[in-house]
């Protein structure tokens, strides 16, 4: 398997664990609290107005699920983007997961997402919102690292 295929396989599969400890945790502090629109579904309307103005909204339903896919895809980008940074060296999936989860938490919560206004900067966040993504994101990347180094090198089934 390539390096790319290895990484964007452990990306996606990152998202998967990451939306686990978000739901849960957001189920755990808000329990009555109705989940609002996700940055990710964010990221599909500004999307299709800017790149099809005039356009109808998409439903809610197809904006959900289009939304998912994305986050999927783009945790995919990233885990190729560690996998080729990392292919010469020893994955350590806490540490690397701690240090690469809070690089893409800060670029994407500290950049890019309040500029485009699809979501509230880190500074504006509470402390719970703050925590709570950054968190996830952590979590993202340890289990993408984890993933990654397992598909590098597979542990062999012990004959007995």
């Amino acid at each position: 398997m390539s390096t790319a295929l290895r990484g964007f396989v452990a990306g996606v599969l990152g998202v998967i664990g990451m939306a686990g400890v978000s739901f849960t945790m957001r189920r755990m502090v808000e329990p009555t609290k109705p989940i609002g629109t996700t940055h990710y579904e964010k990221v599909v309307a500004k999307s299709r107005s800017t790149f099809q103005p005039g356009a109808e909204p998409l439903d809610k339903e197809t904006q959900v699920r289009v939304g998912e896919v994305g986050h999927l895809a783009f945790g995919g980008f990233w885990g190729v983007v560690f996998a080729f940074a990392m292919r010469h060296n020893d994955i350590k999936p806490l540490a690397h997961g701690v240090a690469f989860g809070t690089a893409v938490w800060a670029l994407a919560f500290g950049g890019y997402m309040p500029l485009l206004n699809i979501s509230r900067g880190i500074k504006e966040m509470d402390t719970y919102e703050a925590s709570r993504t950054w968190l996830c994101h952590i979590t993202y990347a340890a289990t993408m690292a984890l993933l990654l180094e397992e598909l590098r090198n597979p542990r062999r089934a012990v004959k007995g």
